[in-house]
């Protein structure tokens, strides 16, 4: 399972979004993917073809995450926090450039910054 950040920086309006585009590609190969947005609501969210979450209190293992804006609230997260919610062999997709690449892998993670 995967679960997606969604929206061009500090833009709501999400026409132009990559996440689409990801999203599609994604459930090609049958990933299930989620999403989480600080900006959005539920229903904006499911818009991308994903299951939304409402916040970061996630119940279930992710095996990937895609950070695809830099929300502040996504900046504050450190690796300890994005860990909490993924599986043992962590897939971190950084589409900003938010993270250290280095110290992302020397904790463990699969990391590629797009």
């Amino acid at each position: 399972r995967i679960t997606d950040h969604t929206l061009p920086i500090a833009d709501r309006d999400t026409r132009e979004s990559p996440v689409r585009e990801i999203v599609k590609e994604l459930k090609e190969f049958g990933v299930e993917a989620y999403g989480y947005d600080p900006l959005l609501s539920k229903e904006e969210i499911e818009r991308f073809d994903v299951k939304a979450f409402d916040n970061l209190d996630v119940k279930i293992k992710m095996d990937g995450v895609i950070v695809a804006v830099a929300h502040d609230e996504f900046k504050k997260m450190g690796f300890e926090d994005i860990g909490e919610f993924m599986n043992a062999k962590p897939v971190l997709i950084d589409v900003r450039g938010m993270f250290d690449g280095e110290e992302a892998k020397r904790k463990g993670y699969y990391y590629k910054i797009l």
